[in-house]
């Protein structure tokens, strides 16, 4: 996961917030997916107009989380969401 990278979602695919995170809605399938993301990512992220290294910045002054672990925790969730093919990775540098 880059820091100076944004996502947008794949063509076909729609994401809402939920209270428990992200359900991402996969018109190609048609398949839900959960991302349990709480209050970490808004839906709106993935507009392609903030970078990683945005949301990380923003969580950790809203909410303290520890780098290391947010990292961490976004990584998973990322590679999850790219490995079913409802998110693209663009860098930005």
């Amino acid at each position: 996961m880059e820091s100076e990278t944004v996502y947008t979602l794949a063509e076909g695919v729609q994401v809402r917030e939920e209270v428990f995170g992200l359900l991402f809605y996969d018109y190609r399938g048609p398949k839900l997916y959960f991302a349990p993301t709480r209050q970490l990512i808004g839906s709106g992220f993935f507009d392609g107009h903030q970078s990683m290294r945005q949301l990380i910045e923003t969580v950790i002054a809203e909410h303290g989380w520890p780098r290391r672990q947010l990292e961490e925790q976004l990584g998973r969730i990322f590679k999850m969401l790219k490995q079913k093919g409802l998110i693209h990775e663009q860098s930005i540098c």
